[in-house]
């Protein structure tokens, strides 16, 4: 018998006994099973953050007159920096809003009673990067509250949902841990399930039977996002553990439990003392000079010591052109000097810095701009189909059975739902802008629409008549979201041409093509094929 380079390079795929393939099948159904709604939320709210700065910047509505951190960033800084307690003169950080203004917070570390740890408390401005007018101020710890610090409430409240699945800390950060386990150990599962991995590449659907049909499909999208669902996996539980476990862990073992003083180590520079004042260089001569070096624009300012003779300026860039790892740059804070670029994590470069730097742009997508988001948006809706399909493979063998039928149930109104619930979320932020509290509106919105589609859910029997109100009522909430939020003082097209921000028209394209597509799906009640009647739409 004649084997292909494909069979040779697949052979060790293929060898596993019967009884090995029914275990491998068991484990990758139930942990499916158990998991999988929430796996599901996840990677659903993930595909939609890859977007959050552009949504951040489509939902905040304001224009702005130039690059993040291009303006008058010193005579913002001085101004203020008489205005707060000397004590949080200890950190200072900078950084660039949706709009033209600035968030300068000023802060030191003290033990929060709530959470029993030491956390930034200080005070935080936003101001106006033009005018230098003061537009809020906040004081205490900032952290807790996202209208402090965030512009955009949609693209903090999708971000919270993705990371922590709005949960509290450290809970949420677990569950998406666990959750990125269980993905990878799927990826592996079914990678070794599927025994012809390269040929199902290429699979093509079989007519016949509708649940061959499905499967097809299943072995086709799993196949192309397995490397791409493992790379996920990996990276979203080393940010969830990281935190939670990792850092903490670090700091027990190698610092006796001071975190602050393993953040100094791993994060900032080591800096002989001296605290004889001193004026701080200025930040636009810096500034400009690490951008011209970086190649690439600033996005977060970070002044430790200001005001003493050992003040130390770090400053953050994205990529350069050509490159994944944001980049960091330091300059001593008196003479202006520079001091070089500095690993993400360490005093040295190292490996291990090298690979937690990388960690952010794998994850996230944002290492070849829109393209590169693109891709991962794609790839995150196929995942999206491959754990649904899957799930409703398993369900239809088990179909008859009450508890099954009622899984598959709240299947169909999970997966239609969460989308819905995150365009209600934005349909809230937009009717909040001009007059309401869009951080208490847009997580209300979310389960407004939410609870809409589990009543739903709970009142249309039909699972194919269910399936074409979410496909239609989605549609119409794409379609309309653009027109609501022009209508709420949203930017106009024209604006975003002449102002060079393109996010408000690719926001704005892709959920017109989402509208476009949802409506697609939808087929009058005579039109459907018999063999959709019965079972929800893919």
């Amino acid at each position: 018998m004649k084997f292909s380079p494909i069979d040779m390079l697949t052979a060790p795929l293929r060898a596993v006994t019967q009884a090995q393939m029914k275990r491998l099948t068991a484990i990758h159904g139930w942990s499916a099973v158990l998991l999988g709604l929430l796996l599901y939320a996840v990677v659903a709210t993930g595909t939609a953050a890859v977007f959050a700065r552009e949504i951040g910047r489509w939902s905040a509505g304001g224009i702005r007159e130039s690059a993040p951190l291009e303006g008058p960033v010193d005579a913002r800084v001085r101004a203020l920096a008489g205005e707060v307690d000397p004590a949080f003169l200890h950190d200072v950080g900078v950084w660039a809003g949706h709009d033209d203004d600035l968030h300068i917070f000023f802060h030191d570390h003290r033990l929060n009673p709530e959470s029993g740890l030491k956390e930034d408390y200080g005070t935080i401005f936003r101001v106006d990067g033009g005018t230098g007018t003061v537009l809020e101020r906040h004081d205490g710890f900032v952290w807790n509250d996202p209208a402090a610090y965030a512009t955009s409430a949609l693209q903090q409240f999708l971000v919270d949902l993705h990371v922590q699945l709005y949960l509290p800390e450290p809970w949420g950060l677990l569950v998406t841990g666990i959750l990125g386990l269980m993905m990878m150990a799927a990826v592996v599962s079914g990678l070794i399930m599927h025994r012809h991995v390269i040929r199902d590449l290429f699979v093509a659907e079989r007519p016949g039977g509708r649940l061959v049909s499905v499967r097809d499909r299943h072995v086709l999208a799993s196949s192309w996002s397995l490397p791409f669902a493992f790379l996920l996996a990996f990276t979203g539980s080393f940010f969830s553990f990281a935190s939670t476990i990792g850092f903490p862990l670090v700091a027990s073992v190698a610092f006796g439990g001071d975190k602050e003083a393993m953040s100094e180590t791993l994060f900032e520079p080591p800096v002989p003392e001296d605290a004889t004042p001193a004026r701080l260089a200025s930040l636009d001569y810096l500034l400009a000079d690490s951008t011209a070096r970086a190649g690439a624009p600033a996005t977060f300012v970070a002044i430790a010591g200001y005001g003493r003779a050992d003040a130390r300026v770090t400053v953050w860039h994205r990529p350069a052109p050509g490159g994944l790892v944001p980049v960091k740059q330091e300059f001593d804070g008196t003479s202006r000097s520079f001091l070089g670029a500095a690993p993400m994590v360490g005093r040295t470069p190292s490996a291990g810095s090298a690979l937690y730097g990388l960690m952010f742009p794998l994850h996230f997508g944002d290492f070849a701009g829109i393209f590169s988001q693109a891709v991962w948006g794609g790839l995150g809706i196929a995942m999206c189909f491959v754990i649904l399909s899957g799930l409703r493979l398993w369900v239809r063998r088990r179909a008859g059975q009450p508890l099954w039928d009622a899984f598959g149930r709240a299947m169909l109104v999970t997966g239609y739902g969460l989308p819905l619930g995150m365009l209600t979320a934005a349909w809230a932020c937009c009717i909040a802008r001009p007059a309401g509290d869009t951080f208490w509106w847009t997580p209300a919105g979310f389960l407004i629409g939410a609870g809409a589609s589990i009543l739903a859910g709970l009142l249309v029997a039909e699972p194919a008549r269910l399936t074409r109100l979410f496909q239609r009522t989605l549609a119409a909430a794409c379609l309309l979201l653009p027109l609501l939020r022009l209508a709420t003082g949203g930017m106009t097209w024209s604006d975003a041409l002449l102002h060079g921000q393109h996010d408000v028209l690719t926001v704005d394209l892709l959920l017109i093509a989402g509208g476009i597509a949802f409506w697609a799906l939808t087929k009058p009640a005579g039109a459907a094929r018999p063999a959709l009647t019965a079972e929800p739409a893919e």
